[in-house]
């Protein structure tokens, strides 16, 4: 996967709440850095509603240009599913991020299926129009190198922006001394992307929700992949990805599901 291959637009669902609103400024900030345009986007269960919503969102579309200097193109199409819509919409507009107030953790989750695009899921508002502080957890349970590609694109537009790479240390057995190979190298390639990096380690076993949260407190985005889970264990424990959605100190998650479950 590519980022460069997507089409360079943020695509923004706004179903006229607040928090919505908050995604869309997150987005008008991250498409100005990006030089990239912007599309908000609603689905309404009647073809009736096609007109005077479509007059609504282009209300808020105005409003968008005149606070944020950004003129978003509208989309309003039927959806009787505003979740699938969402997921349908974003499949074939195949823009380089959406940007996604949380709809809990299940839901977005369930939106994130089916597609590999990178979705930001916000809590609140915007707090920094620049983004200078990235929390990267690694582990030994998941393979980085899509996350590292990802995170590596962002941080084009970003330049100043430190990786706080979060990982787990502990006894000399096999599994740590592969987690800090895997840490060396992804520090390697980091810098010589001339990607600002900064190693977080903790004695916990894994990068379970809470340490990264904990770990993660003040900075302006968390980049996790969605792992493919069987329903046994997800019920079991739950997602972790879930979790950190949903996070108590509102901090976006820019995450996404490995393009190799699509080939």
């Amino acid at each position: 996967m590519n980022d460069n291959f997507r089409n360079q637009l943020i695509f923004v669902p706004c179903d006229f709440t607040a928090l919505a609103f908050h995604a869309m400024e997150h987005g008008a900030y991250m498409a100005k850095a990006m030089n990239c345009s912007m599309t908000l986007f609603h689905a309404v269960k009647r073809e009736i509603e096609i007109t005077p919503l479509t007059k609504k969102l282009n209300v808020v579309a105005e409003e968008c240009y005149a606070k944020l200097d950004v003129r978003p193109n509208v989309i309003v199409r039927l959806g009787k599913n505003p979740y699938s819509a969402i997921k349908d919409a974003a499949i074939e507009l195949n823009p380089v991020l959406v940007v996604l107030k949380t709809a809990g953790g299940v839901h977005t989750i369930n939106i994130l299926s089916g597609t590999s695009i990178p979705f930001l899921v916000i809590q609140g508002p915007q707090t920094r129009e620049a983004i200078t502080d990235i929390s990267f957890p690694i582990n030994f349970l998941n393979k980085h190198d899509e996350k590292l590609i990802r995170v590596m694109f962002f941080s084009g537009y970003y330049p100043n922006a430190l990786m706080h790479i979060i990982t787990p240390t502990g006894k000399d057995s096999l599994k740590d001394r592969l987690v800090s190979q895997s840490v060396a190298t992804t520090v390697k390639v980091m810098a010589n992307n001339k990607i600002k990096v900064d190693v977080i380690t903790h004695n916990n076993h894994v990068n379970d929700a809470a340490t990264i949260l904990e770990l993660s407190k003040g900075m302006d985005m968390i980049v996790t992949q969605i792992e493919e889970v069987s329903w046994i264990r997800k019920l079991l424990f739950g997602l972790r990805e879930e979790k950190l959605i949903v996070n108590d100190d509102k901090i976006p998650i820019l995450c996404f599901r490995n393009v190799k479950d699509f080939n």
